[in-house]
């Protein structure tokens, strides 16, 4: 693993450059960018549709960089202490709280312009996906611990092993045993190989992020997206919870991520249905050959 750009950089061209830069921080400053170029591609969109009022594109999101990013960043502390507060370390924070602080600070602010809820949730959509998977390659980089449970069964042929059951050596937590002549700063690797569960998870939601993108021209009616977009990252997480090393609640046996994973499903649903009535006029637009 990468726990700095320093090894990264080493792995790929075998020069050793000191660059001490957090490869999940350097990620996540990748992903802010990539939902900033989104998010700006669909503000001017809707705005040349008349969907929303005139405004300052880049004003706009300069603010929404900024509040979205601070709340965001102390939502996902917030709810990553309240999931596991023995074990809470600041390279893997909970991606909910982030999504659920950072999103309630958008939507404040683009109904302050002027924008409908339904509106502003369809055009944060594919961008917050985007920025979910390309953090997940943050994760899985630097190994910061949000890995999955002890997977030790052969690879199939088709599949990389490491694809299938990672030790993550070098991980950014110095989680496990010592690597025999390592003597860097990050000297450890898992004992027993997991399930490489934010490789899995960046892959699907990079995938899901395409797929939202496609759509976002022809769902037309106000809310559907958004929906889509609730149900696609509740299910995603959901699933993968199931063999992730996460703390569990006695009640269900399921995780803190698994109870939210529900709550946005629910929301997908109730979102589906008011989009539905509250947009009587919109349509799916065929896709043109």
């Amino acid at each position: 693993m990468y726990p700095t750009l320093s090894y990264l950089i080493h792995d790929l061209t075998g020069l050793d450059v000191n660059l001490p830069v957090p490869t999940f921080g350097f990620v996540v400053a990748l992903s802010f960018w990539a939902a900033y170029w989104v998010f700006t591609r669909e503000f001017k969109r809707k705005m040349a549709m008349g969907g929303i009022p005139p405004l300052s594109v880049h004003r706009l999101m300069d603010t929404l960089l900024l509040c979205c990013g601070v709340l965001g960043f102390a939502g996902a502390v917030l709810l990553a202490m309240i999931e596991d507060p023995h074990g809470f370390h600041y390279n893997g924070l909970n991606y909910y709280g982030g999504l659920i602080f950072g999103s309630l600070t958008y939507l404040v602010i683009t109904r302050f312009k002027g924008i409908p809820f339904a509106v502003a949730a369809d055009i944060g959509s594919p961008g917050m996906m985007l920025a979910y998977g390309l953090g997940r390659i943050g994760c899985h980089l630097s190994g910061d611990g949000d890995w999955g449970t002890v997977h030790t069964a052969p690879a199939p042929y088709w599949l990389p092993a490491w694809a299938w059951g990672c030790r993550y050596p070098h991980n950014v937590i110095h989680e496990g045993a010592y690597i025999p002549g390592c003597g860097g700063a990050y000297c450890t690797e898992l004992v027993e190989p997991v399930y490489p569960t934010s490789l899995y998870e960046a892959i699907a939601c990079l995938l899901l992020f395409a797929w939202l993108w496609f759509l976002r021209r022809r769902i037309t009616r106000p809310g559907l997206l958004f929906a889509l977009f609730a149900f696609l990252v509740g299910t995603e997480r959901f699933l993968i919870e199931f063999i992730r090393v996460t703390p569990r609640y006695a009640f269900l046996g399921l995780s803190q991520a698994q109870y939210i994973s529900l709550l946005y499903i629910g929301l997908s649903i109730f979102m589906y249905f008011y989009a539905l009535k509250s947009g009587s006029n919109a349509k799916i637009v065929p896709i043109k050959t």
